[in-house]
């Protein structure tokens, strides 16, 4: 097989691009620079999915198209810019393509575009409605564009969407799950949010994306989780493993408004790219998944525990100095 990867250097990309190569895959990523550290083998095209010219024939001959790359960022102030990456960038990407003949594509998009629910025995699935106060979410937006240009041109070309719910495991070189990681290794007291969220080992959505280009339905779309756990239960899980027990203090459900509002006056102060309302809304609440569509139509099933992700993930973030 021959495939074509956007966003290769990327968490989940770069353990993709692996496990094509291990399958003996001939893979084709696109990079923006020649600074990628992807693994000999990979053949690289300098090119941006914001620029279709710099695409030219690269992906002519390829049997898969994955793409994974995608601006990640819940500022406000950037909106334009998620729906040109997110949005314009998964249209590119579609129309080549298109053009390429590529036999299937698969998107890659968050688990965010499902929703959250407010009570922890509340599992979603890929048919629940988006509750009304994430529709002004810019990251979110993003991505429901992004899906839903994979899902205008299902009818005509093979198109298929993934939603990987939180990532965990080795290869975290930006520490979007490693920094909670990090905080639970390095904290004495650690406040404990009362929500939770559904965790998944990033080799175990390599394993969904794959089976996703295999064998998913074009236009529909896939949840790729693990354990559905509350904060609680994944700061317990990562002191465990880390060999830190920090004293926790629950917050209470009321105290959301006046983080949400602080964390907006510090983003804006900050320019942080996770500090923001909506990130805090977010462990006030439940994002419990059900990936029971993926196993059935897909044949896919996660296989790592989240207790042996946090180990792996542990194992990368000591060996690369990071903890």
């Amino acid at each position: 097989m021959k495939a074509y990867v956007t966003g290769a250097t990327g968490f989940i990309g770069r353990r993709l691009v692996e496990k094509l190569r291990k399958d003996g895959a001939t893979v084709i990523a696109l990079v923006r620079n020649n600074r990628h550290g992807l693994p000999d083998g990979v053949q690289t095209v300098l090119g941006d999915i914001l620029e279709p010219d710099s695409l030219r024939e690269s992906g002519l001959g390829c049997d898969r198209l994955y793409h994974l790359a995608a601006l990640i960022t819940f500022d406000p102030r950037r909106r334009e810019e998620l729906l040109r990456v997110n949005r314009d960038g998964t249209v590119n990407m579609l129309s080549a393509a298109r053009r390429w003949n590529v036999a299937r594509t698969v998107v890659v998009s968050s688990a965010c575009t499902v929703g959250l629910s407010h009570a922890k025995h509340h599992v979603l699935d890929e048919d629940s409605l988006l509750a009304d106060e994430l529709t002004d979410n810019p990251y979110l937006e993003s991505k429901l564009a992004a899906e839903r240009a994979a899902v205008m041109v299902a009818g005509e070309q093979m198109a298929t969407v993934v939603n990987p719910t939180t990532v965990f495991g080795p290869g975290d070189r930006t520490l979007n799950s490693g920094t909670l990681v990090l905080k639970v290794a390095r904290s004495r007291i650690l406040p404990v949010p009362p929500g939770g969220s559904n965790v998944v080992d990033v080799d175990d959505v390599g394993e969904g994306i794959l089976a996703a280009g295999e064998r998913g339905q074009s236009g529909r779309r896939y949840i790729l989780g693990g354990e559905n756990l509350t904060f609680a239960q994944i700061f317990d899980i990562v002191g465990r493993v880390v060999g830190n027990r920090p004293i926790t203090i629950p917050v209470p459900g009321w105290m959301r408004m006046p983080m949400a509002g602080a964390a907006r006056a510090a983003g804006w102060i900050c320019s942080s790219r996770f500090l923001t309302p909506e990130i805090i809304n977010g462990v006030f609440a439940y994002k419990c998944y059900s990936s029971r569509r993926a196993q059935e139509e897909l044949s896919w099933s996660p296989r790592h525990s989240f207790r042996e992700s946090v180990e792996r993930a542990w194992a990368f973030y000591r060996q690369e100095g990071f903890a």
